[in-house]
């Protein structure tokens, strides 16, 4: 970790706040990157900025929703009059509400998830990608969940948008071949963070809902920090990826998590 493998390189990382989001700015900004994060709370995004470039790293927070275009835009205009470049894009904002059988469901809020979870990605790789194009180099990282080939009842829009998700990565690392530029899904696996919390916090009963297994995990101890998976985007960002594009990378993958500890170290 003392070596800046990313020195001179900018990151954008969305839901940037707090999680996930947070501990992969907190890795990028040690590697030495310019990180720009997104959160829809400006006191939050701003509280988490000013937190990570107290020791003179270069942190720029934005508040944004990335399921709204135009917020999307400025996020990218501004990362680019302000830096020059983007080299890395980790689409890591998500909601899972709403958690509930499809009958019951709100559909505007069902809606909204895939706009958040699948779209609002989109939107972010169709305005960052001209820029790593022009520069014939990028990381593009999208946190998506093993509940998108998982059913599970209650998580429709979460899996369907998740699905999506990989299947976005896989064909935009197609058409991204030979570009200098990388395009790989995450699975991180189960973390402690906000989201967890909220899958433990649905009451289950009269409904065929079943997430004990969330619970249990948490009971056990299966639960991860986020730092943990924040490593292995750090990984995907790297230098380590460049031959690797179009692939789902999962926390269950032992041979690649000893990969990444024999190259990150630590």
């Amino acid at each position: 970790m003392a070596s800046k493998k990313l020195q001179g390189q900018v990151a954008i990382v969305t839901g940037g706040s707090r999680g996930l989001g947070l501990a992969t700015a907190e890795q990028l900004v040690q590697a030495g990157a310019t990180v720009i994060l997104t959160a829809r709370s400006e006191d939050q995004v701003m509280a988490a900025a000013k937190n990570l470039g107290k020791n003179g790293a270069r942190v720029l927070g934005i508040a944004a929703d990335i399921a709204d275009l135009e917020h999307v835009e400025r996020v990218v205009e501004t990362a680019l009059a302000q830096f020059g470049r983007i080299d890395i894009l980790v689409n890591n904002a998500a909601t899972v509400w709403p958690i509930d059988e499809v009958a019951e469901t709100d559909p505007d809020e069902w809606a909204y998830n895939i706009h958040v979870n699948l779209v609002g990605p989109f939107y972010m790789v169709h305005h960052a990608l001209p820029a790593m194009l022009d520069q014939k180099y990028g990381r593009i990282v999208n946190v998506s969940s093993g509940l998108g080939h998982i059913p599970t009842a209650g998580l429709s829009a979460y899996g369907a948008a998740k699905a999506g998700l990989d299947q976005f990565t896989r064909v935009l690392a197609l058409e991204t071949q030979k570009t200098g530029i990388t395009v790989n899904a995450l699975y991180p696996g189960l973390l402690n963070t906000d989201m967890q919390a909220d899958l433990r916090s649905v009451d289950t009963t009269e409904s065929v809902l079943d997430l004990k297994m969330f619970h249990e995990a948490y009971d056990t101890g299966k639960i991860a920090a986020p730092a943990t998976a924040a490593r292995m985007i750090y990984w995907l960002v790297g230098p380590w990826s460049r031959q690797r594009s179009g692939e789902i990378f999962t926390s269950r993958d032992q041979a690649w998590l000893d990969q990444v500890q024999r190259d990150i170290g630590g």
